[in-house]
């Protein structure tokens, strides 16, 4: 198969799960012979290095700073520009690769114009959603928006070569991520989707090799893995972690809205837990040692979370977890089974998890030996399998095999 990506971030300019997700996906399908291009957008992670794996056209213009996690502001001439830029991206990538199935994946700060010219093409077209942007894309579109206010920048728009109607994926073959996920977008009502599955998403075990169970002692190292966002629930963390022991220590790990960094920083600070807390960005290749290094990774997530690709790779490190088990998460996520849970926000619940989990040393070998047993279920290589599946049936039923 000749197989055209379309997402909004990609590896090594990234700074979650989802996206890796993504590229693991991709990677699998070029070692299993298949030509892949990949269309990202231009925006770039401090410190990430290293050449692309595949071809990678990192062309796109976002509508989002990625850094402050706010809207990038333009003008609706502007905003106009912008979109046809894009569109003109996307025709010269879909020129080159000539796909046999476009692979959308994360759409969030791009223009959803490019989903319509796909569709305008009749191409197959194979969409996983491991996030909500099937819910909020359509309002947070600038296009949309200016298409809607400014009928005679419309009227140019369409005359330019933007697509005169949005997107449906009425035809497109729909994966997510979590049934969680799946109810949120179907409930939302904004797109008319007639082939939709849920398939769980799954730990790289090449990244983060499974690791049998063992015994270690208990010494108080907490460890955050995520983006940095107000819904993640760092904050509760930190209020938290100002209860526990003196001995204790807690790494918080990820990029995302520096703004929100800073006043993470500056809540350590006025917790009096500055000097036992470290706040940084790890590679990838770096977080298995971050990960076996401690002794709990806290997922404390406030939102509605899609999946959660954290706990997993905790658990293939044989490191307990407890999170809230929002979301999608809860649908892998078992209360005393593979980890402990506490209530989104509570800095109690969160307090009390820790210090169980700290005195019974049954319980975590319970929890780590069940983990690593999800871990093991859930992995990139059953995901990647199955997406390649998808993509071929996709391919099969519009005549193009």
């Amino acid at each position: 198969m000749r197989i055209l990506s379309l997402s909004n971030l990609y590896p090594p300019h990234a700074y979650g799960g989802y996206e890796w997700t993504c590229f693991d996906t991709m990677q699998r399908f070029v070692e299993n012979g298949h030509d892949v291009s990949v269309l990202t957008s231009d925006a770039t992670v401090e410190g990430a290095a290293g050449p692309d794996a595949h071809q990678v056209d990192r062309s796109l213009e976002s509508w989002w700073d990625w850094r402050w996690q706010i809207p990038a502001q333009s003008a609706p001439r502007e905003v106009l520009r912008r979109e046809l830029r894009n569109l003109a991206r996307l025709r010269r990538a879909l020129h080159r690769s000539r796909p046999d199935v476009v692979s959308v994946w994360h759409m969030g700060g791009l223009s959803l114009s490019l989903l319509a010219e796909v569709e305008r093409r009749r191409l197959p077209m194979v969409v996983v959603i491991e996030d909500d942007w099937l819910v909020y894309g359509p309002q947070r579109d600038p296009w949309r928006s200016v298409a809607a206010g400014a009928p005679l920048v419309r009227l140019a728009g369409r005359l330019a070569g933007v697509p005169p109607r949005a997107a449906t994926l009425d035809s497109a073959h729909v994966v997510f991520a979590s049934a969680h996920t799946r109810d949120r977008a179907l409930a939302a009502g904004a797109w008319d989707l007639q082939h939709v599955r849920v398939e769980p998403l799954g730990v790289d075990t090449r990244v983060f090799p499974i690791v049998s169970p063992e015994d270690r002692s208990w010494s108080w190292r907490l460890l955050y893995v995520g983006r940095m966002e107000p819904q993640k629930g760092v904050d509760t963390l930190l209020r938290a972690f100002a209860r526990l022991p003196e001995q204790a220590q807690l790494t918080v790990l990820g990029g995302g809205n520096e703004g929100f960094r800073a006043a993470m920083v500056d809540l350590a600070g006025s917790l009096g837990v500055s000097g036992r807390v470290r706040f940084g960005v790890a590679p990838r290749s770096e977080l298995v040692s971050e990960y076996r290094a401690c002794d709990v990774v806290v997922f404390p997530s406030e939102w509605a979370e899609p999946f959660g690709i954290v706990p997993l790779e905790a658990m293939a490190c044989a490191v307990p977890v407890v999170a809230t088990g929002t979301g999608g998460s809860g649908e892998f996520l078992e209360d005393g089974r593979n980890c402990l849970l506490f209530p989104a926000g509570d800095a109690d619940g969160l307090v009390a998890a820790l210090r169980r989990i700290a005195e019974d040393d049954a319980l975590r070998r319970r929890l780590v030996a069940n983990g690593a047993d999800t871990a093991g279920r859930l992995t990139a290589d059953r995901f990647s399998d199955r997406m390649l599946a998808v993509h071929a049936e996709t391919m099969d039923l519009t005549g193009r095999a």
